[in-house]
């Protein structure tokens, strides 16, 4: 009997211990869990020679159309504050990078440019 008792004490320690050891190694998993940096910033065609004559509210709207133009595959429209407008039509396809052509109209002329844009992370980066 003196022997069962030992076992029951041994039990009892070891399931203490294996609660302590599991809490440390709880709390550094989920420190490790740090989430990835944000993608940076896109720089579009309109941030170039293209938008150089546009506003700068224009210009960011121009880029924000370059983006979700690139993001969703469909032609995206965009329209400033001074009176500049166009559009970003991507090449049909998909993958990893994307061909693009973006209008600008200014003064009622308008500006082509065309580029290609690729996918780094959870964002688009101008390729050449």
């Amino acid at each position: 009997m003196f022997s069962v008792a030992r076992a029951g004490f041994a039990l009892a320690v070891l399931a203490t211990l294996s609660g302590c050891a599991s809490t440390p190694a709880a709390t550094t998993n989920a420190a490790a869990a740090v989430p990835p940096p944000p993608p940076p910033p896109y720089v579009g065609l309109a941030e170039g020679a293209l938008g150089s004559s546009l506003a700068p509210g224009a210009r960011s709207a121009a880029n924000n159309a370059e983006l979700a133009a690139l993001a969703s595959g469909e032609r995206k429209t965009w329209r400033g504050d001074d009176g500049s407008y166009g559009y970003v039509a991507p090449a049909a396809g998909g993958g990893d990078c994307r061909d693009f052509t973006h209008t600008v109209y200014v003064n009622g002329r308008p500006q082509v440019g065309s580029g290609k844009a690729c996918r780094v992370g959870e964002g688009w980066k101008l390729s050449g």
